[in-house]
């Protein structure tokens, strides 16, 4: 059945969608799914399908118990308008944003492109975004128990850098303090304007003195996590790795998109597909092997002991399994479920659960890791 669904998608459906304009499409199928989610018994239908707990896959993170590791990465529900959206097609929780101090209505089109032979996304948002107040409202009258994160980033403005930038995603953690199960500070956005990204140490340490200062004032119960590139290597990543135990951070999200094209590029099955003049980071396969590594780097470095979501590159069971087997606790996509369809979260969480039983563990926390140490 759900071979014959991905069949069905991959050979009449997608060809058909991927005709419209990636954007149109995307607001078109997420606005729709949000709307039809919300019939009582329209929603009970997907729900029965679409999500599935096979119980060698539950989790407990963020302080709730999940039904699997697998959730929606930040970059797909910018706005909080397509939460039950993401909870009927299976998902076991979602991040969303990320979400700005202030509004700001996107880089100029074309800022989505499809590599079709390679399964990515060329992404050039921009942060794209209502900012923090409107998103707060939608967001405080959502009748859910849903689990969600709330991404965070500074808003994309020539004038939002330095302290200015700072005090921006300290606004949107005020803003946020008492909703959602986790934070994330989004560090790598590849698309925005001037200035020094938060990913540059110094930088990082400045954000993270703000932020953890009114966790404590604020008495801000969430798990925190910085969201990095596939670039970070050598004394960056060890330097960003001893902050984050510094000011006790509690996990990191490997990776964002590539901003390095030409690294990209040799990731990529058919570069040529791309070009270098196109502005945007790249999702999907180019991701794939250069998240993999830097998981299974992160999880030696800190022995185990900090908590990785796992992102990039996941289209299959087999792709999961790698990550965990890395190191990763959760995972999250977003390329993946549009170029494999509605059934994909379904398919990978029962083909997860299947290697799981085919190799002996009972559970993720005897996988996780076991390519590392």
């Amino acid at each position: 059945m759900i071979i014959n669904n991905y069949m069905i998608y991959s050979k009449i459906i997608r060809p058909l969608l991927f005709k419209i304009d990636p954007e149109t499409i995307h607001t078109l199928v997420a606005g729709g799914g949000e709307l039809v989610a919300r019939v009582p018994i329209l929603s009970k239908l997907l729900r029965s399908y679409f999500r599935v707990s096979p119980a060698n896959l539950s989790v407990h993170a963020f302080g709730v118990d999940l039904p699997h590791p697998i959730g929606l990465s930040a970059g797909f529900d910018k706005d909080a308008k397509y939460v039950h959206f993401t909870e009927q097609f299976g998902f076991a929780f979602e991040e969303i944003g990320s979400i700005t101090g202030k509004p700001y209505k996107g880089n100029e089109k074309p800022r989505l492109r499809r590599l079709l032979k390679n399964q990515s996304l060329v992404v050039n948002y921009g942060l794209k975004g209502e900012g923090a107040d409107r998103v707060y409202k939608r967001m405080s009258g959502l009748r859910t128990q849903f689990p969600f994160g709330i991404s965070m980033a500074k808003t994309n403005s020539p004038t939002c850098v330095g302290q200015t930038a700072i005090e921006d995603y300290a606004y949107v953690y005020k803003t946020f303090r008492n909703l959602g199960v986790y934070d994330t500070l989004n560090l790598s956005c590849p698309n925005t304007k001037d200035g020094t990204p938060f990913s540059d140490p110094q930088a990082l340490e400045e954000l993270l003195k703000k932020i953890v200062m009114l966790r404590k004032e604020l008495n801000v119960q969430k798990k925190l996590f910085i969201k990095i590139g596939p670039d970070i290597q050598g004394e960056h990543l060890d330097t960003i790795l001893r902050l984050i135990d510094l000011y006790k951070v509690d996990g990191i999200i490997i990776s964002n998109l590539f901003k390095d094209l030409s690294r990209a590029h040799t990731f990529l099955p058919y570069p040529e597909e791309h070009s270098l003049s196109w502005k945007g980071g790249i999702s999907g396969m180019a991701v794939q092997q250069a998240s993999l590594q830097l998981i299974k780097e992160v999880y030696k470095k800190t022995n185990g002991k900090l908590f990785i979501i796992g992102c990039g590159g996941i289209y299959s069971a087999e792709d999961a399994y790698a990550k965990i087997r890395a190191g990763a606790s959760l995972l999250q996509l977003i390329t993946g479920f549009i170029y494999g369809g509605p059934s994909t979260i379904r398919t990978i969480v029962l083909g997860l659960s299947a290697l799981l039983k085919r190799d002996g563990f009972a559970t993720l926390d005897e996988v996780r890791g076991k390519d590392v140490l």
